[in-house]
């Protein structure tokens, strides 16, 4: 059994009898890739004007630019090596990044940016952009003084032209 209270520390719910027991690291590891996710996924719907989408608030958002959303991407590239071993870890790896194109998707539909693109063709977009963000994102995690916030910036502004569309913000 291994112990951990610090997911609970950091989601403010710590006290001394608040503590869980883990069977294994797997188990450990699961709920650690679970909790980035969450943080991630909670950081983009924040990023989200109520009455309609913006694209490029939701990538900004994600952009390794502050030490919590550092390490929330640390832990996604992480997961990367356990997922390619272990089938449960990839259904979990392959059901987030679903997730987050199908996030994409909506915000596509819901941007004033993007109503010229026509209904069929946002899957692909919403997929072709997550790539780009994670090319961004990887360089950015791995050459920090080569990709600083201005140059990915840029390189978002160069995914979006892609679709005639320009960061407005």
């Amino acid at each position: 059994m291994h112990r951990c209270n610090l997911p609970l520390r950091r989601a403010g719910r710590y006290a001394r009898s608040d503590t869980h027991y883990f069977p294994d690291k797997r188990a450990l590891m699961l709920l650690t890739y679970r909790h980035a996710a969450l943080t991630s996924k909670a950081r983009t719907d924040a990023s989200q004007p109520k009455d309609h989408g913006d694209l490029g608030a939701l990538f900004r958002a994600l952009l390794p630019t502050d030490p919590r959303v550092i390490r929330d991407w640390r832990v996604w590239f992480s997961f990367w090596g356990l997922a390619i071993a272990d089938p449960e870890f990839a259904v979990e790896q392959r059901e987030r990044m679903r997730g987050f194109v199908a996030q994409i998707e909506a915000v596509l539909a819901a941007d004033p940016g993007f109503a010229h693109c026509a209904a069929a063709d946002r899957p692909a977009m919403a997929a072709a952009l997550f790539a780009a963000l994670v090319g961004i994102v990887t360089q950015a995690i791995f050459d920090p003084e080569s990709w600083p916030l201005s140059r990915q910036m840029q390189a978002i502004d160069a995914a979006l032209s892609q679709y005639g569309l320009h960061r407005n913000g």
